[in-house]
């Protein structure tokens, strides 16, 4: 039975990560995307 709790809470803690990971990676790419059209001067 404690076996089963801790593969639980590896569970747990791996799919936060790749949450928290997938947030990094949009913070990341919208960053890169508000940089590029400054950069640029893109006419919206």
């Amino acid at each position: 039975m404690s076996f089963d709790r801790s593969k639980l809470d590896v569970t747990a803690v791996y799919s936060r990560w790749t949450t928290l990971e997938h947030d990094w990676q949009s913070v990341v790419v919208g960053a890169v995307v508000v940089a590029v059209a400054g950069a640029v001067r893109i006419p919206w």
